[in-house]
């Protein structure tokens, strides 16, 4: 899965965009920066950030590459 790519929880659930892959080497500073605080706080390398609209709120989460499929 990359960056763009749109994704669905394997689960079910509403269509969600890759924003961010986590250990991405393409990542700026300040994601980077961000990267060791998540990794310290229990994600992994490779997890994924997406985001999504519920109604008109925008929203977003991590989760593990292995619980989305493409859509």
């Amino acid at each position: 899965m990359n960056k763009g790519d749109i994704v669905v929880l394997k689960s079910g659930g509403p269509e969600m965009t890759i924003k961010r892959i986590i250990g991405d080497e393409n990542s700026n500073t300040k994601e980077k920066q961000s990267d060791k605080l998540l990794l310290l706080n229990g994600y992994d390398i490779g997890d994924l950030l997406c985001e999504w609209f519920d109604k008109n709120e925008l929203k977003s989460n991590i989760f593990k590459q292995n619980s989305l499929k493409l859509k």
